[in-house]
């Protein structure tokens, strides 16, 4: 194809102009899987060292492990259904964690919200070596 060879390119225009497009139905689950199978990188939490000193180097631990262990720790709470989990960092430093939870009709919610917190700060104690500010909040009830 020359330079200035304007006939050709729109001979090609018209044909995929003319072309069908699959349409989000034929498509949405290889989207979907490629979202899923896309590594998420997370962002690093410090983690203070069990043994200092004893070997060069820095521990992390991301903000996605810390996420999963609290989900995981929280899916056996037969009063709460977990809506959503926010980490606060400050650089490396974790700095809070949110939790947002809808609470089953007619559990103790302040007593379910309690041992969420409890629970929650001993996973991050466990994962991170520190402590952080732990909130949990009820957004809804569900039955």
């Amino acid at each position: 194809m020359a330079i200035g060879d304007y006939d050709v390119l729109a001979r090609a225009s018209r044909i995929l102009r003319a072309a069908p497009e699959p349409g989000w139905e034929a498509i949405e689950q290889s989207v979907i899987e490629a979202v899923r199978r896309t590594p998420r990188a997370g962002w690093p939490i410090a983690v203070a060292d069990p043994d200092p000193g004893s070997a060069p180097g820095r521990i992390r631990v991301t903000d996605l492990a810390v996420r999963t262990l609290i989900a995981h720790q929280l899916a056996t709470d037969p009063d709460l259904a977990l809506v959503d989990i926010e980490v606060v960092l400050d650089g490396e430093t974790l700095q809070s964690v949110r939790i947002e939870v809808s609470g089953r009709f007619g559990s103790e919610l302040a007593l379910a919200a309690e041992r969420v917190r409890a629970h929650v700060a001993s996973v991050v104690a466990e994962a991170t070596g520190h402590d952080g500010d732990v909130a949990v909040v009820v957004t809804d009830v569900h039955r």
